[in-house]
């Protein structure tokens, strides 16, 4: 894990020691709690590993994060049952739940809580003449691992913007190495939807000063026109120190998800553990801001696992559960 990752759970720990003991010894049914998040350097990843030290502290249950490919892979991962929970993209779990585009059939899975927008974060070097996404035509992009969210989200980018893959040099890399091929001159830029500040990038920059590339209101405006599941959005200047502005973009929703055939108590607990340390959250990574219950209606459009449903209805929100 990176340095930074690692920090981010030692503080959460620290953190923890203000909660008290966990509910019980054995506060589930369920005995072990595998997390799918993605890669170590991305958010995706120091969520889970948070939300697992939440539940092992707080639960008593033993859970882990696991290293993914991100949230392509996390949907088959809880489609073979090897994992209890995961971390993805709100379209790519409508795709699975529809059984279309990367999923062969619908995926038995359900929402439980809503965590905050990935930022879509076009990135280069500060002296690159890459200026406008135009300008990305016939350059070396970095677009996601094989199995991210990334790379099925940065297709339907450049179709909606007039390209395909075939009309960049794709690079098929992880946040970490992304960062190795700036640094190796390997790569002109990079598109992610990740959170921001993203660890990846504060990393680049302790190197190579960087600049993100600025949408313009037509372009935003061609997806969250037409996809329900993307929000206009902006990257504030303080995110990354190379920055002298805000950047505008669109972002899309991620979710924490689980099998449907979790219990319900378990999946209830869990719920409410999330909401009743939203601090601790915050201390993993300033995205844990945004895991309120007003948040709740950024994903109401998934189904949600009836656990959470009861949660959701305690605090009077409500939502769907499973057909």
């Amino acid at each position: 894990m990176k340095g930074k990752a690692w920090k981010g759970i030692a503080l959460a720990a620290a953190l923890m020691m203000c909660f008290g003991s966990p509910l019980t010894a054995s506060a589930l049914e369920l005995k072990q709690i595998s997390i799918a998040g993605a890669g170590t350097a991305g958010t995706f990843y120091i969520m889970a590993a948070g939300i697992a030290d939440l539940f092992g502290k707080q639960l008593g249950v033993n859970s882990v994060a696991e290293v993914t490919a991100g949230s392509v892979e996390n949907v088959k991962l809880l489609d073979s049952k090897r994992i209890e929970l995961g971390v993805m993209q709100v379209d790519v779990m409508q795709n699975a739940l529809a059984g279309k585009a990367q999923f062969k059939a619908p995926v038995d899975m359900v929402a439980i809580a809503p965590l905050y927008p990935n930022v879509i974060q076009i990135v280069t070097l500060k002296d690159s003449p890459i200026n406008t996404f135009a300008d990305l035509k016939g350059k070396r992009i970095s677009v996601g691992s094989p199995g991210s969210g990334i790379l099925a989200t940065n297709q339907i980018i450049l179709e909606t913007l007039g390209m395909t893959l075939n009309d960049i040099q794709p690079q098929y890399l992880s946040f970490a190495e992304t960062t190795n091929a700036f640094r190796d001159g390997s790569i002109d830029a990079a598109i992610v939807n990740t959170a921001a500040p993203a660890p990846w990038v504060v990393d680049l920059e302790t190197s190579h000063e960087v600049k993100l590339i600025e949408l313009s209101k037509e372009e935003i405006e061609k997806f969250t026109g037409k996809f329900g599941h993307f929000v206009a959005a902006e990257i504030p200047k303080e995110a990354y120190k190379s920055l002298e502005k805000d950047v505008p973009t669109f972002a899309v929703w991620i979710t924490l998800s689980g099998r449907g055939d979790l219990p319900e108590q378990d999946v209830y607990d869990m719920t409410k553990t999330i909401f009743d340390n939203t601090d601790f959250l915050k201390g993993i990574h300033a995205v844990g801001s945004y895991i309120t219950l007003e948040n709740v209606s950024k994903i109401a459009s998934l189904p949600f696992h009836p656990g959470a449903v009861k949660f959701y209805a305690e605090k009077g929100i409500d939502v769907s559960p499973k057909k």
